[in-house]
């Protein structure tokens, strides 16, 4: 991924949860916005966000065989709420914002049904937001051996069945049926030539190392420069000549000395951001991308198996998590906050680059928040080799 999107990109990442929240085809969309905001780009994306530039009802004439509803709800959720222009945030400790409130500067994740379609939509095999979040959230599940569940289901239901001298569900088939067809149609249907054989094992093992090897430790440097260089403001700000300027001078900047609340330079940052898109770069390289799909697509499968309240009682658990836990699958109660916060953290910072100049400490100040939510060392920690996903 190159560490400046093309406007091409920047438009379809943004248009496309917008498109499947009113279910229009993004090339329909687009096409019909345009009379609104011209070619799709950077500056188009900035005028559907204000108000005040592109009024509801000028949207609402543009497409106007949508329900009113459902795209007074779309425009609201999936346009106008992705500014990155707002007011830049004091990094001070006497900053009482909130959390929540300052996180909104920073991209929001979209939900599985977008992140799908999006897939779908991929036909050119190039890295785009989809892919880089089903990448992340493949990497995190073959860490709680999310891909052996199926196996791992399928012997102990059969085990099961047969100690209560009963059949087996037809659960148990689909579940058959999953591990044994990799039926990939659903993502790969406008890739021609491509089928589930192609995702070999050793494919799928060399891309989770790749994870491993490149994009943690390039995410973790990104977030040890950011704390550094918020940390390094924050001295700043609060050592004695500035705090006894602050004493003497109230609230008026204008009685500090000049450059005395300026944040450090963030030359070092945009670097280690461009870093980060390298690594991204060769993660993905040759046949990166369609075994992300695949990988991303099995983990959004599985997650559709645990979702059936029928399938503990079918292997002797009371509920999902005694279910798991017989299982040997450890996921941790924050591990949905874990993958949410994560992939939030990376898409921060491949838009950070595209970044206007007067957002970007609000931007960085609220990457610093994200940050600092997220356990690092949960990436690095050893893993077993029994969890590597070897029989899926």
């Amino acid at each position: 991924m190159t560490s400046a999107p093309t406007p091409e990109q920047m438009w379809n990442d943004y248009i496309t949860p917008f498109a499947v929240a009113i279910g229009v085809p993004v090339a329909d969309v687009t096409e019909r916005l345009r009379t609104i905001v011209g070619e799709p780009g950077r500056e188009a994306i900035e005028a559907l966000r204000n108000e005040e530039y592109t009024p509801y009802t000028d949207i609402q004439t543009a497409l106007n065989n949508v329900p009113s509803a459902r795209l007074r709800k779309a425009v609201a959720e999936n346009l106008r709420t992705k500014a990155e222009t707002a007011a830049p945030l004091n990094l001070s400790p006497m900053n009482n914002m909130s959390l929540d409130a300052s996180l909104g500067i920073l991209p929001s994740v979209p939900d599985d049904a977008s992140v799908l379609a999006q897939l779908k939509a991929n036909a050119n095999l190039k890295v785009n937001q989809a892919i880089v979040i089903l990448a992340v959230r493949a990497a995190l599940a073959e860490r709680c051996g999310y891909f052996q569940i199926p196996n791992m289901l399928v012997d102990r239901m059969e085990s099961y069945a047969e100690s209560l001298e009963e059949p087996v569900s037809e659960d148990f088939y689909k579940l058959r049926r999953l591990i044994t067809q990799r039926n990939y149609a659903e993502i790969y249907e406008a890739i021609p030539g491509m089928d589930g054989n192609f995702v070999s094992q050793k494919r799928r093992d060399t891309f989770l190392r790749r994870i491993d090897s490149l994009l943690w430790p390039a995410l973790i440097s990104f977030q040890n420069q950011l704390k550094a260089w918020g940390e390094s403001w924050q001295e700043g700000m609060m050592n004695p000549t500035t705090t006894m300027a602050l004493l003497l001078g109230g609230a008026n900047k204008q009685s500090l000395p000049p450059g005395m609340m300026q944040p450090p330079p963030t030359d070092s940052l945009r670097d280690a951001a461009d870093s980060v898109n390298i690594q991204i770069n060769k993660v993905f390289a040759g046949v990166g991308v369609p075994v992300a799909m695949a990988l991303g697509y099995d983990s959004l499968k599985i997650k559709e198996v645990l979702e059936n309240p029928a399938l503990p009682a079918q292997v002797g658990a009371a509920n999902r998590d005694q279910m798991l836990r017989m299982l040997d699958v450890v996921i941790t109660p924050d591990y949905a906050r874990l993958e949410e916060n994560l992939v939030r953290y990376l898409l921060a910072i491949v838009r950070y680059p595209t970044v206007a100049p007067d957002a970007e400490l609000g931007f960085l100040t609220a990457m610093t928040m994200l940050g600092g939510q997220i356990p690092w060392a949960k990436l690095t920690a050893p893993m077993p080799a029994a969890r590597r996903s070897n029989n899926y």
